[in-house]
C-alpha cells in the first residue's frame, strides 16, 4: 500500500476547491512542448457573466490565431481549469469533454498539412465536426451550429496553416468566445461547464460498481467510510478486468470483490495521478517508457511537507514546467544537506498503449540513501574510467547509458529491440532494488555479437563508442556489485 499512500496523499495536499470538477482535470499537452491554435467563435447572445444563454448561437468565426501552451500569468491550477479538459473514455471516443482536440505535430510541407485537415477519415476537420456534433445534439449549440463552423473552417483553412507550423511543437486545436476582441477559455464560459459537468457525471454513473445480490454495501476500501462506487481501473488503465487470469474477469457481477473506491477518494487519486504525470516524470531516459518518481514526503495525519523532507521543499514548491533537473538528479545533489534524511520513493515503469498504462515494472520503497549510493557510485566510476571532468555525473545519465549500451546491441530492430530494452528496465530496477544484477548476460550478449557490430558498424564509426559505453556501463555494474559484497 505504500505506492498508494503517498498517491493519496499527493493528491489530497493538491486538491482544488475551486470547482467541483477541478480535481478530474488533466493537462491536454506537455508544457513547452505544445502550441494552440484557437478558433475565436462569434456569439449572438454571449454575456460575459455567469447566466451564459443556452443553446450558444454562433454566428461567425472572428478570428484564428496561435499562441502557446500554458502561456500567461495565471497560476497552474487556474490555466488547467480554463481548458476544461479531461481525456475522453476510449480511444475510439468523438465527443470530448470540452471543444479542444489534441493533433499532431505539423510535416514540413504545407500541402501535406492541409491534407491532415482535410482528407480522409481521420481529417481533423472531421474529428473536429464529430466533437462539436455533441454539442449541438445535447442542445448547448443551436441546430445548424455545426456544419456553419465546418463551412467557416474550410474556408479559412490557410488562416489554420499559418498558425500551424512548428514542426517540432505538438497542437491542440481550442474553441473559445469572442468576447470583445478577448479569447475566453472554454473553463470560463458557463456554457462549457455545463457541458462538462453533464459528461462527466453520465460517466461516472456509468461506471458505478454494480452489487446484484449484495446483503451489504460495500465500502471504500481505501478510506473504509462511504460506498465503494468506482473500480481501480477508473484511476488507473493498468488495473483493468477484462483478463480472464484477474478477478472478476469479464463478470462484472463480481466487481464488487475487487478494490474499489468512493467518490471523494476517485477524485484525490484522478488529482494525485495528474500531478505525478506533470511533475514527477522522466522520459528521457528510455525511449517509449515513462518513469514515475513518486515520493513520500508528507505526513498522513497533517497533509503537509514532513520537516525531514525540507530538502525537497524548493523541488515541490517551485514552478515545476521551468525545472531543468528532474526529481532522480534533484534529491542526489551534491548542494543539498548532505545529512541522510528518512524518506523512500516509489518507481513505475510504464508505457502507453493506445488508453491504457502497461506496467513494466514497479519498485516500492526505495530509500534515498540507496539512490544516493548509486549515484556516488556512478560518479567514482566515471572519474576512475579516466572520463574528463565535464563527464556527467548525473544518476539519470548512468541509467540513460545503461539503456545506450543494451540498445545498441540490437541487430535486429523488430525482434530484439523490446527484448533489449525490457533487460535494461530490469537492470535499473534491480539497482533501484538494492538487488545483484548478473553481469554475466549482459557479457554474453555483447560478446557473442561483436562479429557483427564490428562489420556492420564500424563503417559509420561506432564501435568505438559502443565498445566504451559498454565497458563504462560493465564496471559501474560491477562496482555496484562489489559494494553489496558481492562480485561478478
Amino acid at each position: 500500500m505504500g505506492f498508494i499512500d503517498a498517491l493519496y496523499v499527493i493528491g489530497k495536499s493538491f486538491s482544488s476547491d475551486n470547482y467541483e470538477f477541478s480535481d478530474y482535470l488533466t493537462l491536454p499537452a506537455k508544457v513547452g512542448k505544445s502550441k494552440e491554435i484557437r478558433i475565436h467563435l462569434k456569439l449572438a447572445n454571449y454575456t460575459n457573466n455567469e447566466e451564459d444563454i443556452i443553446p450558444l448561437k454562433i454566428i461567425d468565426i472572428s478570428k484564428i490565431d496561435e499562441a502557446d501552451f500554458f502561456a500567461g500569468n495565471e497560476t497552474d491550477e487556474e490555466k488547467k481549469i480554463r481548458y476544461l479538459y479531461k481525456d475522453p473514455p476510449g480511444s475510439n471516443t468523438t465527443w470530448r469533454y470540452s471543444p479542444v482536440l489534441k493533433i499532431a505535430k505539423p510535416k514540413n510541407d504545407r500541402e501535406k498539412n492541409m491534407e491532415s485537415f482535410l482528407e480522409g477519415s481521420k481529417a481533423y476537420i472531421n474529428k473536429i465536426e464529430k466533437m462539436l456534433k455533441d454539442f449541438e445534439d445535447l442542445k448547448y449549440f443551436e441546430e445548424g451550429s455545426v456544419s456553419k463552423i465546418v463551412e467557416i473552417l474550410k474556408d479559412k483553412l490557410d488562416q489554420i496553416l499559418d498558425c500551424y507550423t512548428d514542426k517540432n511543437s505538438s497542437y491542440l486545436i481550442v474553441f473559445g468566445v469572442d468576447n470583445e476582441g478577448e479569447f475566453i477559455y472554454p473553463g470560463k464560459v458557463t456554457v462549457f461547464r455545463k457541458y462538462f459537468e453533464e459528461k462527466l457525471k453520465s460517466h461516472l454513473n456509468e461506471k458505478k460498481v454494480t452489487s446484484k445480490g449484495s446483503k451489504n454495501e460495500k465500502k471504500c476500501d481505501y478510506c473504509g467510510k462511504s460506498p465503494g462506487l468506482y473500480t481501480f481501473d477508473q484511476v488507473f488503465p493498468f488495473a483493468t478486468f477484462d483478463k480472464p487470469n484477474f478477478l472478476p474477469a469479464i463478470n462484472k457481477e463480481f466487481s464488487n470483490k475487487i478494490f474499489n473506491i468512493c467518490e471523494d477518494c476517485l477524485k484525490v487519486f484522478l488529482k494525485s495521478k495528474d500531478y505525478v504525470q506533470a511533475n514527477f516524470t522522466d522520459n528521457s531516459i528510455i525511449y517509449g517508457i515513462t518513469i514515475w518518481v513518486i515520493p513520500e514526503f508528507f505526513t498522513l495525519n497533517e497533509n503537509k511537507l514532513d520537516p525531514a523532507f525540507s530538502n525537497l521543499n524548493n523541488y515541490i514548491s517551485s514552478d515545476q514546467h521551468s525545472k531543468e533537473e528532474n526529481l532522480l538528479d534533484n534529491i542526489t545533489d551534491p548542494s543539498l544537506i548532505d545529512d541522510p534524511y528518512t524518506a523512500v520513493f516509489h518507481f513505475l515503469f510504464l508505457e502507453t498503449n493506445q488508453s491504457q498504462l502497461i506496467v513494466h515494472q514497479m519498485i516500492e520503497d526505495v530509500p534515498i540513501t540507496r539512490i544516493r549510493k548509486l549515484q556516488e557510485i556512478w560518479k567514482t566510476t566515471v572519474k576512475k574510467f579516466g572520463k574528463s571532468e565535464n563527464a556527467n555525473i548525473k544518476l539519470s545519465y548512468a541509467f540513460k547509458k545503461i539503456h545506450i549500451s543494451v540498445k545498441n546491441l540490437v541487430l535486429k530492430e523488430e525482434s530484439e529491440e523490446k527484448v533489449m530494452r525490457n533487460l535494461a528496465i530490469g537492470i535499473i530496477g534491480k539497482l533501484l532494488s538494492g538487488e545483484r544484477v548478473n553481469t554475466k548476460i549482459l557479457k554474453q550478449y555483447f560478446v557473442s555479437r561483436i562479429p557483427k557490430l564490428m562489420n556492420e558498424k564500424t563503417q559509420k564509426g561506432n564501435f568505438y563508442f559502443i565498445l566504451n559505453d559498454f565497458l563504462l556501463v560493465n564496471e559501474f555494474l560491477n562496482n555496484y556489485n562489489n559494494s553489496m559484497g558481492v562480485s561478478v
